[in-house]
């Protein structure tokens, strides 16, 4: 009698340990399962998996290509809403700041529709490459300023308010201003602004400037000399120089001209 209870303790102590086992065995195992499938970027459900095998690569490549779309919708409508209440809430002119970027894209695009910002594109280089015919040069201090104010509504902690968007939207209306101008620069440039690298034009030389040179009223009488002074792109250190160009006088002698020593 004392060794069979010895035997079916020894049979219970085995039978709790292979249980206790087995239950930590499937615990485990779930919480494997578990971290793997939440850290899988892919669909816990394998999708078109009794699918052919083309089909199966075509679901597979639409849904790994989800990622990589990307979109920037207008955040307020157009409309006045009246869930909109005075005072306004604080995000309202963040939001109006990044729809007024839209507001100036799409009318780049109408002006020239080769002229499209990606969402993934830089709005800095978009402005610069863009409007650097309009703006002729000069006006890349403006664009800085206004993409830093951008930058500012849209990623700084810092407040931004009724008059910080009040000097955003000057910013924005010279910027608009040289957008419709991309029409007529780009017809008489003959392309886009973007096709090629514009150079700047020449400036011509000023008349205030003419009048202040030593000697100015001693310029010769016009059938003698001629001032080039008309279409001559001159830089900003010959702003003070006259470039005479002989012109012969109807009543001086025609010159012979030499006779070429290589003519047979």
């Amino acid at each position: 009698m004392q060794a069979f209870t010895s035997i079916r303790n020894i049979i219970f102590i085995i039978s709790g340990g292979v249980l206790t086992f087995v239950i930590l065995f499937i615990f485990a195992k779930r919480q494997i399962t578990r971290f793997a499938l939440r850290s899988r970027r892919g669909p816990h459900v394998p999708i078109g998996a009794d699918a052919k095998k083309s089909l199966k690569k075509e679901i597979e490549r639409r849904i790994e290509a989800v990622p990589r779309i990307v979109t920037e919708p207008r955040l307020l409508s157009a409309e006045p809403s009246h869930y909109i209440l005075e005072p306004q809430q604080p995000y309202h002119y963040r939001f109006r700041a990044v729809d007024d970027v839209k507001t100036l894209e799409e009318e780049i695009a109408r002006q020239d529709p080769g002229l499209r910002r990606r969402p993934r594109e830089s709005l800095r280089s978009f402005l610069l490459s863009s409007l650097a015919a309009p703006l002729d040069g000069r006006g890349q201090k403006l664009v800085h300023q206004f993409c830093d104010t951008y930058e500012c509504a849209r990623h700084h902690p810092a407040e931004f308010g009724d008059d910080e968007y009040r000097a955003y939207s000057r910013l924005l209306l010279k910027l608009l201003d040289a957008a419709r101008l991309l029409k007529s620069v780009g017809a008489c440039r003959g392309g886009s602004p973007r096709d090629s690298p514009q150079r700047r034009p020449a400036r011509l030389l000023r008349p205030a400037a003419l009048s202040a040179l030593p000697g100015a009223n001693k310029l010769p009488v016009l059938h003698n000399q001629y001032t080039a002074l008309e279409n001559m792109p001159v830089e900003s250190k010959m702003e003070d120089e006259i470039i005479r160009v002989p012109v012969r006088s109807p009543t001086e002698p025609a010159v012979k001209a030499p006779a070429d020593e290589t003519a047979v």
